[in-house]
């Protein structure tokens, strides 16, 4: 059964996501790849392995994103709504999840763009900073991207479970 919001609702609800989810997935990446370069846990691997901690890093982060993807289409599906907005733009103008998936993908991938100029900017900058701690911080802000994107999956599909429960109690 679909069950749709308003458009104006399913906009808003969109908009108070994404801006929530944002700040939420920043401080989330942020302070895990903080917290691993300041634990000191890794600082005595070599440049290699800190390169293929990285590498590993982004397979956690797709894996995260994947299940939120995953969660948002049926989100959008069934509501309207969508945790980003560009997603639910791309929703609106195809009627396709794939559409939205890739919005909401792409969106997700520029976010990457602030985190390595400020890793590698503070890197150039200071000699107390370097490039394999650069590389750590990227990978610990990867991992807590992938258990935010986790979390926000498990969330939204936990939302749509209630709401479907609510409307086939006839409360709707």
């Amino acid at each position: 059964m679909r069950t749709t919001m308003s458009p104006l609702a399913a906009w808003t609800a969109s908009l108070a996501a994404t801006a929530a989810s944002t700040y939420a997935l920043d401080a989330c990446a942020a302070a895990a790849g903080a917290g691993l370069v300041a634990s000191g846990l890794l600082a005595d691997l070599g440049h290699r392995s800190v390169v293929a901690l990285l590498v590993v890093s982004y397979a956690v982060w797709v894996f995260g994103l994947r299940a939120n993807l995953r969660a948002n289409g049926s989100l959008l599906a069934a509501t309207g709504a969508s945790t980003n907005v560009l997603s639910k733009l791309a929703y609106d103008v195809t009627g396709r999840r794939w559409a939205a998936s890739l919005a909401y993908a792409g969106t997700e991938v520029a976010k990457e763009v602030p985190y390595y100029t400020a890793a590698f900017g503070a890197a150039v900058v200071t000699d107390a900073i370097t490039t394999d701690e650069a590389l750590v911080f990227l990978a610990g802000a990867n991992v807590g991207a992938a258990l935010y994107e986790g979390g926000l999956a498990r969330l939204t599909r936990t939302v749509l479970a209630r709401r479907r429960g609510h409307a086939s109690s006839g409360m709707d």
